[in-house]
């Protein structure tokens, strides 16, 4: 990134549209009363006054999609360039809990013994996110709402890690399953998924019963489009190297495993606590048996990663930590049996950190 005081404008990555963009630190935004961005003049990039003076202020991207101009906050180009994770999966596996409950942990700093300080990016936004999603998962076991179709993937929740050598924003994409599904007939998803850093792939075990049988009485493996389309779409981006390996890491979240939680091996590695530090040794055992586990359950449709990423791991989770309840009841419905209580949600995330270097050495072993 070039240095603002030199008089050069850097390249920053936007993150809601991903594409890269240059900014001359002295054209910003904030909004009037009624919401609506209005133009402001900053001090020189090198001006004692330019922090305060940016704070709380708006960039406007260049790279308008459709004619429509979006702006994000200033915070977001204040450090290194954004690590960017997407969500993929059908939209009942429980990508929209597993988000809630990263950030509910990272708030709560469970990823400071990989030596990962955290603060939010923007103030604003985040709180707004933790109040209308987090806070009442955690506090009240109310489930977060289902992504919404929207013309424009944007990014759900960000924070900003500190570690020894860096300090980057952690931006979370999640995708509605329904839009995933035709992600080939969907250039704004297209968009959000040729440009992340690591994805997660969310798989709910629920759907298949033991010895390969269907949950809901069928035999075999089970398909997902929204893996299929993700898989595909990113193979068409790097048609040119013809690589037999995509290149960002992956990682399959086995969602909802508190439901199995008296089956081997799901109740070996759900009742273990997440290590101190990043155990390389430890997540590859945890991936070899998660896979054996869908495995034998003829669930090969959610091993597809595996068979086409240079880097992917495999990890049992659990978000909510209860069942959800039946909806008998009005009051009920979007609701789990009690407040949530995560388990292991952070092992894919920091798995895909550390696979992008993103974790200094003191605080991994193994490997």
């Amino acid at each position: 990134m070039t240095d603002p005081a030199s008089g050069d404008q850097a390249s920053h990555t936007c993150v809601i549209c991903l594409e890269e963009f240059r900014w001359d630190h002295v054209e910003a935004y904030r909004r009037n009363a009624e919401g609506f961005p209005r133009l402001v003049t900053l001090p020189p990039r090198e001006s004692p006054r330019w922090p305060a003076e940016a704070r709380g202020t708006l960039i406007r991207c260049p790279n308008e999609i459709g004619g429509d101009p979006h702006y994000f906050p200033v915070d977001f180009v204040l450090h290194d360039r954004p690590v960017v994770i997407g969500f993929v999966g059908a939209s009942n596996a429980g990508k929209t809990c597993l988000l809630a409950a990263m950030s509910g942990e990272i708030d709560r700093y469970r990823l400071a013994p990989r030596g990962l300080r955290t603060v939010p990016v923007d103030l604003t936004e985040h709180a707004a996110y933790r109040s209308h999603v987090v806070d009442p998962f955690y506090g009240k076991g109310i489930a977060p709402p289902h992504t919404q179709l929207v013309e424009l993937v944007t990014y759900t929740d960000a924070v900003l890690l500190t570690t020894e050598s860096s300090s980057f924003p952690l931006v979370f994409f999640d995708a509605a399953g329904e839009q995933l599904k035709g992600l080939l007939d969907d250039a704004m998803a297209l968009r959000f998924l040729h440009r992340v850093d690591g994805l997660i792939f969310v798989a709910d075990p629920t759907l298949v019963g033991g010895d390969g049988a269907s949950a809901h009485g069928g035999q075999g493996s089970l398909d997902d489009p929204t893996y299929t389309a993700t898989i595909a779409g990113l193979r068409f981006q790097q048609s040119q190297t013809r690589s037999r390996w995509l290149q960002i890491p992956s990682a399959v979240a086995i969602t909802k495993s508190d439901l199995l939680r008296f089956e081997q091996p799901v109740d070996q590695w759900l009742g273990q606590p997440a290590p101190n530090l990043v155990d390389r040794d430890l997540r590859e055992r945890e991936s070899r048996d998660a896979y054996a586990y869908l495995h034998h359950r003829q669930a090969t449709a959610w091993l597809a990663p595996v068979d086409h990423f240079r880097q992917c791991s495999l990890h049992f989770v659990s978000a909510s930590g209860s069942s959800y309840l039946p909806a008998g009841r009005s009051e009920d419905v979007g609701r789990f049996a009690r407040p949530a209580r995560p388990r292991r949600v952070l092992e894919p995330l920091v798995a895909l950190l550390d696979a992008l270097g993103k974790i200094d050495s003191q605080h991994v072993r193994g490997g």
